[in-house]
């Protein structure tokens, strides 16, 4: 999850400085500087992420689906939408839903965690 979260910021880096250096209007230079914002945020993800940190997952997890409803947003209302963007982001979704990715970060507890009985009953009176 580390190194994909690390290869979505570069990818996002590099494509909003490609966008920024490019110029035009400034709808334009303000997608430019979402991109590298969005990269930034996902390389400072990729370190909690490669320590497997439980914030990260929650974060990757927000991260990807705001870059996702970015590039649906484009898809839909501008001419120029990112594929290769939109692809990764989806990758990066599905990904970390899987149940061991979210046991592995300790989102969820482990699926055949012993339950013990308790040994008082607080509904006995005593």
């Amino acid at each position: 999850m580390g190194v994909l979260a690390l290869a979505l910021g570069a990818y996002h880096i590099a494509a909003g400085v490609a966008v920024v250096v490019d110029g035009g209007t400034a709808s334009r230079l303000s997608e430019g500087a979402l991109d590298i914002a969005l990269g930034a945020l996902a390389v400072v993800i990729a370190r909690g992420a490669l320590r497997m940190r439980s914030w990260a997952w929650s974060a990757f997890m927000t991260w990807a689906v705001v870059g996702l409803t970015h590039q649906l947003l484009r898809h839909f209302f501008y001419d120029d939408p990112n594929y290769v963007a939109m692809a990764l982001d989806t990758i990066a979704v599905l990904a970390l839903t899987p149940l061991e990715i979210q046991v592995a970060f300790g989102v969820r507890p482990r699926p055949n965690m012993v339950l013990e009985r308790a040994t008082r009953n607080p509904f006995d009176g005593g």
